[in-house]
């Protein structure tokens, strides 16, 4: 009996402090891009990419507003439900298995190649956690890895 109200209890403060809405996109930025090339490199197809100076570029299309860069764009954002910032890291890093080679030759090509977990969240009280395997992982890639964090509840709300 105590045991259970113990999960439930961890299950209810889960709830209350995990994101709203998680993503991770695994990030190939370089003025001289070609989607296409890299695509084929990799053989893996982006959730979306673009060349530098296309206009209305990116996730939000924003007509007048040219690509600085050369963009091509892997991410957990359709593909993936629930919201375990590790099961959406692990995606992407499955998706580049046998692909060191080709990341870290980009990498020493000048690519800016990294990872970034978008997190949402209603409480200030919340943060992601990355384990040593997902970090050996990411650290394998060379993969830099940041989190892009939105936190929409009151803080005040959270304290009392």
């Amino acid at each position: 009996m105590q045991l259970t109200e113990e999960l439930l209890e961890d299950r209810t403060l889960e709830r209350a402090t995990g994101p709203e809405r998680v993503r991770a996109t695994f990030r190939i930025y370089h003025p001289d891009l070609e989607p296409e090339n890299l695509t084929k490199l990799l053989e893996i197809t982006p959730s979306i990419a673009w060349r530098s100076g296309e206009d209305s570029y990116g996730w939000r299309k924003r007509p007048g507003f040219k690509a600085p860069s050369g963009g091509w764009l892997l991410s957990s954002r359709t593909v993936m439900r629930g919201n375990n910032a590790g099961a959406h890291i692990d995606w992407l890093l499955d998706q580049l298995a046998g692909k060191t080679n080709m990341i870290k030759e980009l990498q020493n090509r000048g690519f800016m190649i990294d990872v970034v977990v978008g997190w949402h969240a209603t409480s200030w009280n919340t943060t992601p956690a990355l384990s040593p395997d997902l970090m050996r992982r990411l650290a394998k890639l060379n993969l830099p890895i940041w989190f892009d964090v939105y936190l929409f509840g009151s803080e005040e709300k959270e304290i009392s």
